[in-house]
């Protein structure tokens, strides 16, 4: 089972949508904890949402602590 379970998140960190989140996050480490039902993943005003589930729960945290919206056109 955790084979399954470690398969999966290697080939979910290979997605093209990870790697675009990678690509136009801010690179800060920090994240915070949000709950945005209803987004889809992609490019936004507010950034790049990554939602493989139709939700976000995870905001990178801006360079000066705030934490901006989430998934806002």
């Amino acid at each position: 089972m955790g084979i399954l379970v470690l398969v999966a998140a290697i080939g979910m960190f290979n997605s093209e949508p990870v790697a675009e989140f990678v690509k136009e996050g801010n690179g800060n480490p920090i994240y915070r904890f949000v709950y945005v039902e209803d987004c889809e993943t992609g490019k936004r005003a507010s950034g790049f949402a990554f939602a493989p589930m139709g939700s976000v729960v995870l905001k990178q945290v801006n360079h000066d602590g705030t934490v901006g919206k989430v998934c806002e056109s």
